[in-house]
């Protein structure tokens, strides 16, 4: 990470989310510690500033973000320096474990997306899906700067269309910090903004963890498990003779990998800030907190629908249960106005050709254990057609073995060693109808695997797949709560730290090996120095609401570059990305996620790159309404573009780019 934006990056956000989050946690008086301040503060102050941010942008007054957070803040700072009071610091073997768990937990999150993105020799290099997800983040910070009065937000990468069914939450204070502030896109995306995230979701889990188990130990096995525990994927990779890897091989992406999915990772750390001030809300009715935390649910839905859902159907459940047996609405009170605020955010970015989900119970389990990219375990699936197939009640039997064998797999599979987390979930469930706080956590657990067991998403069959991430998160708070209270029984040391070693040393493998799998090959994919020339050019030439056509993809092109071109790796926004324009159409994996029908734009790409007939092609060109277009060589148009009328404005070894009159 570059020291030359690290500083300015973390005085910013001390100035920006950390003094205004502060300043609103110490409204309550409710006994916040100052390490409580300063990091749950900074994610109020986090999303505070994404919804103020989101308001001016929307009323084309983007130019006040920053001035008027300075003299909010320069208003209330003398009485901020009165009331913020250093606390109390952590001594001896506490201190050590804190300081090793999170700077190894940090570091290992950051070397999942940080080291992508850097310059070497002029080429910018990237690995996993990196340049894919990046390119479209960057396109989406590019349109939120476009941002203006009564201007609709357009998808970057198929012009002329409203953004649907995408939120573009976690990128609104990169995009400003960008804008306002000139600290470059890449390092936000891959160091600056990560490690922020790093931070908050660890320290976000030591304070949900230690207020449930109340104790230390709960509190650094609750970040224990954030931050190192991964699936049992290792085992069957290494079954398979293919190494320690498979952290997904049973579909539930883990937290660790969160990271590199911006707003999978902010929708994480506002869950579990939620549930903490949830919980005070439980112990002690406080107005302000109740504010505080109708703000976090109520933005939920905006960073990541999939855990506002799963939040909402557990606290709606309980919230009815709590009228029924005490006829008390606190929780009716907080979901109304949450679910307010979620509908205003979330209206606008919807889309009626959005995905929905179809009935299609044990889909992941049958893949899971079917397809050669996962266990392979074509015997087991045969035999269950097998008895399907023949009927009767020992084949009955049988079925419901196979499918006990297949379910077991699939759900301790996903959750590794915080299927030790199974302990506390019996106890918890004795007080299940009396404790509203452990009836919402087993409901949230257990409703985001229940949904992926029975339903489907429209258009992108894995996309229900993303719940399993509030299961796994909920199974880690399971697990610390477990250990913790193991550990409180044990008093020989020795013993307890074999133990805990032995719980590390299983959990981790996966991750291990998705970091190992990540950066012991070469990056997957680059930018070279000249492409990024012809992109700055495109960007500081034109209009900023030009429309760029780019070529179709190519699968079939293949140049065998140990380091392939971007273009030559897989179809991304790269060039609305580095250019801030608008393309015709890629990315047509995003494009189909989001539901657009993208058949007929690809069809005029297509023509125009391969047909000779020259009125043909002009028609075509005609209809995108793209003012420019943009070609790698090895990816032109097979017609003379002189012949249609275009003229040639740049050209370098690598790139030609060519305006349409």
């Amino acid at each position: 990470m570059s020291p030359i934006w690290i500083l300015p990056f973390t005085f910013f956000s001390l100035l920006f989310f950390t003094i205004p989050g502060v300043l609103i946690l110490d409204i309550p008086k409710s006994e916040f510690s100052f390490w409580q301040k300063l990091f749950l503060g900074t994610v109020v102050g986090y999303i505070i500033f994404t919804l103020v941010s989101y308001l001016l942008l929307i009323l084309g007054l983007g130019i006040l973000i920053i001035p008027g957070f300075i003299l909010v803040d320069s208003y209330f700072l003398k009485s901020f320096r009165k009331r913020f009071v250093l606390g109390s610091i952590l001594k001896g073997g506490k201190l050590l474990i804190v300081t090793l768990v999170f700077t190894i937990g940090i570091i290992g999150q950051l070397l999942i997306i940080s080291p992508s993105g850097w310059n070497v020799n002029g080429d910018l290099l990237f690995w996993s899906s990196h340049a894919h997800d990046a390119s479209w983040h960057f396109a989406l910070m590019n349109e939120i700067q476009k941002m203006s009065f009564g201007s609709v937000i357009q998808n970057p990468e198929f012009a002329g269309e409203k953004l649907v069914n995408y939120h573009i939450f976690s990128d609104i204070a990169p995009a400003i910090f960008n804008k306002y502030l000139f600290i470059p896109q890449i390092e936000l995306y891959f160091r600056l903004f990560p490690l922020l995230y790093s931070i908050l979701l660890g320290t976000a889990a030591y304070f949900l963890g230690k207020a449930l188990g109340k104790s230390f130990s709960a509190g650094i096995w609750s970040t224990i498990f954030i931050y190192f525990g991964g699936s049992f994927g290792y085992i069957a990779t290494l079954i398979q003779h293919k190494g320690v890897g498979g952290e997904s091989i049973f579909w539930g992406s883990q937290i660790q990998s969160a990271i590199g999915n911006p707003p999978f990772i902010a929708a994480d750390i506002i869950l579990i800030t939620f549930l903490y001030f949830f919980l005070k809300i439980l112990e002690k009715n406080n107005r302000t907190l109740l504010f505080i935390s109708t703000m976090l649910l109520g933005s939920l839905a905006v960073f990541k629908i999939y855990a506002s859902i799963v939040m909402f159907c557990a606290l709606g459940i309980t919230g009815v249960w709590e009228v029924i047996r005490e006829r008390k609405f606190r929780i009716i009170s907080l979901i109304l106005p949450s679910g307010i605020i979620s509908a205003i955010l979330f209206l606008p970015f919807y889309g009626k050709a959005s995905s929905f989900l179809i009935l299609q119970p044990w889909w992941y389990i049958r893949a899971m254990i079917a397809d050669p990219s996962r266990l392979n375990w074509i015997d087991l699936e045969l035999r269950r057609e097998f008895y399907v197939a023949r009927g009767g009640i020992r084949s009955i039997l049988r079925i419901i073995e196979y499918e006990g064998i297949a379910f077991s797999i699939f759900l301790i599979g996903n959750i590794g060693m915080r299927f030790l987390g199974l302990f506390n979930v019996v106890s918890s469930a004795k007080t299940f109808f009396k404790n509203y706080f452990n009836q919402v956590f087993i409901l949230i657990t257990f409703l985001s695997i229940i949904f992926p067991l029975l339903f489907l998403q429209k258009g992108v069959a894995g996309g229900t797949a993303n719940f399993l991430e509030y299961f796994i998160l909920g199974f880690g708070f399971f697990a610390a709560l477990t250990v913790s209270r193991l550990m409180k029984k044990i008093k020989n040391n020795a013993l307890k730290l074999s133990i805990g070693l032995i719980i590390i040393i299983l959990a981790v493998p996966t991750q291990a090996g998705l970091i190992y799998e990540f950066y012991s090959r070469n990056p997957f994919t680059k930018i070279t120095n000249d492409e990024l020339t012809a992109l700055s050019f495109v960007k500081n030439n034109t209009d900023k609401n030009v429309i760029i056509l780019t070529p179709p993809y190519d699968p079939n092109l293949n140049l065998k570059d140990p380091i392939p071109n971007i273009w030559d790796w897989f179809d991304t926004a790269y060039v609305s990305a580095f250019s801030a324009r608008r393309t015709y159409f890629d990315d047509y994996e995003q494009i189909d996620i989001m539901g657009y029908d993208y058949r007929s734009r690809l069809a005029v790409k297509q023509t125009i790159f391969e047909s000779l007939d020259a009125s043909l092609v002009k028609e075509k060109i005609k209809e995108t309404d793209a003012k420019f277009i943009y070609f790698p060589k090895p990816m032109g148009p097979k017609i003379n573009l002189i012949k249609v009328g275009l003229t040639k404005i740049y050209e370098n070894s690598e790139v030609e780019i060519w305006k349409i009159k």
